[in-house]
């Protein structure tokens, strides 16, 4: 029988990213979710008023092209990558994309934090699909055995280590940058 060879649908991780705030850099906030083992989930963006932890499930070259600096605002290049059977055994879910008003129409009110609203018949549309989502209600617990570090270069690399004096609670640090040219 001869072996066929296949691309796999998807990626064997799913990539949480962070960003800036007011008070906190984006490398803070990732130094705090490895300090806590811990993603708290937000309200941002979640349609029924839930709290919950916001996964990629796009193939590294994807995420290359989010990851430019016109993206920013929205995506900075700091963040947790977590095995997609351990963050599945944790709750994450593909996200469903719908209009919320069908959504609503049809789903039960505590089921909504899995919806991401579409419509691709305004101008300009609103289509997050390219983001293929996937969520946990709630937070999400980290188990440093499953997941990785991501983050901007190099010298964030270095400053992981240096901060958990050479042990930082994941099972390893990698810098984007080097992959996607990111600088």
């Amino acid at each position: 029988m001869k072996r066929e060879s296949f691309k796999l649908p998807s990626a064997p991780t799913l990539a949480h990213f962070t960003r800036a705030s007011a008070r906190s850099s984006a490398l803070d906030n990732l130094v705090r979710i490895l300090e806590d083992n811990l993603v708290r989930g937000s309200t941002r963006m979640i349609i029924g008023g839930h709290r919950g932890v916001c996964l990629f499930d796009a193939p590294a070259h994807e995420l290359g092209h989010l990851l430019t600096r016109e993206n920013r605002r929205r995506y900075e290049p700091f963040g947790i990558a977590v095995d997609k059977r351990y963050a599945f055994s944790m709750g994450a879910r593909p996200v469903i994309y719908m209009p919320s008003a069908e959504a609503a129409a049809i789903l039960n009110h505590d089921e909504m934090w899995r919806v991401v609203s579409i419509d691709i018949t305004r101008n300009p549309p609103i289509d997050w699909t390219f983001e293929r989502e996937w969520r946990v209600r709630g937070d999400l617990t980290l188990e440093p055995q499953f997941s990785v570090a991501l983050v901007a270069s190099w010298r964030d690399v270095d400053e992981i280590y240096e901060r958990f004096n050479g042990k930082p609670p994941c099972a390893g640090v990698i810098p984007l940058g080097e992959i996607f040219e990111t600088r």
